[in-house]
């Protein structure tokens, strides 16, 4: 026999062997990737509810439409809405942890100045924090349900 048919015999075979061509492992769920378990912030790092504002180094969870102001500058943060979300949903196995991506209104309201924009819950399919207005906005974390985020708000 051909030793490049062998070769591809023999991966075939592995291939097989390890479950990557039956049709019970295609029908499966992907297996899940856990991601590590998430350690409770300090208490001066714990989020705080959006109610009026917020002060730089602070962390907060918004709801979506909902908005918190920056108490020593003049900036508004809003999450407007969960653009996408491919992360693995909650009882599902999953071969990759998946996104979020989350839309965000920022506005300067003194300057009349405005900017969106998109953060992702990883690094892969986007950028994870934005600056303005002498303001970074992190993407700590958003909800399973896609429906509340968690910001970090520091200087820039």
């Amino acid at each position: 026999m051909d030793p490049k048919k062998l070769l591809v015999v023999l991966c075939a075979l592995a291939g097989l062997a390890c479950g990557a061509g039956s049709s019970a492992a295609r029908e499966q769920p992907p297996a899940a990737v856990s991601p590590p378990a998430a350690q409770p912030a300090p208490a001066h790092e714990q989020p705080r509810p959006a109610k009026g504002t917020v002060e730089l180094g602070d962390t907060i969870t918004l709801k979506a439409d909902e908005t918190t102001e920056v108490a020593s500058k003049d900036v508004s943060i809003r999450f407007t809405e969960l653009v996408s979300d491919s992360r693995c949903a909650q009882g599902m196995v999953c071969v990759w942890e998946g996104e979020a991506v989350v839309a965000l209104t920022l506005a300067e309201p003194g300057r009349g100045e405005r900017t969106s924009a998109e953060l992702a819950s990883t690094g892969r399919g986007g950028r994870q924090s934005v600056e303005f207005a002498a303001c970074r906005v992190d993407l700590v974390a958003v909800s399973s349900g896609g429906d509340q985020v968690t910001l970090r708000v520091s200087k820039a």
